[in-house]
């Protein structure tokens, strides 16, 4: 190899080596901005469901003071579930979202992983 041409390369493989760590850190932040997206969703629906939990507990203490217990707590417990499901469902989105941002995250380690190792081969 020419005496010239090899700084060149090397050079060129260490901008490519900068430009793939600035991909990176965007798609880092990106991937943190995300995640914490998703945390505060989790809290509110915490909040969501602690709400329907207590409204059923109101709902199911009333039910004592009537003479058709059972139909009355069987009735509470329906409308917990109903009101559940659609927050159940947002909970089942953000596992989905969540798990999908591990999935890129583990992909770009190993991406990254995969470019040290290229580049100190690269190196003599």
């Amino acid at each position: 190899m020419n005496f010239w041409l090899k700084p060149i390369y090397l050079g060129l493989a260490g901008w490519s080596f900068l430009f793939s760590m600035a991909q990176a850190e965007t798609s880092n932040l990106a991937a943190n901005a995300e995640s914490i997206l998703i945390e505060a969703q989790r809290v509110v629906l915490a909040e969501e469901k602690k709400k329907v939990f207590d409204q059923f507990q109101v709902n199911a203490k009333a039910c004592w003071q009537k003479f058709a217990v059972n139909d009355c707590l069987s009735n509470a417990r329906q409308q917990k579930y109903q009101s559940l499901r659609p927050l159940d469902q947002r909970e089942i989105e953000l596992n989905t979202r969540q798990r999908a941002l591990k999935e890129n995250e583990r992909r770009q380690r190993l991406t990254d992983k995969t470019m040290d190792t290229s580049l100190d081969k690269a190196r003599p």
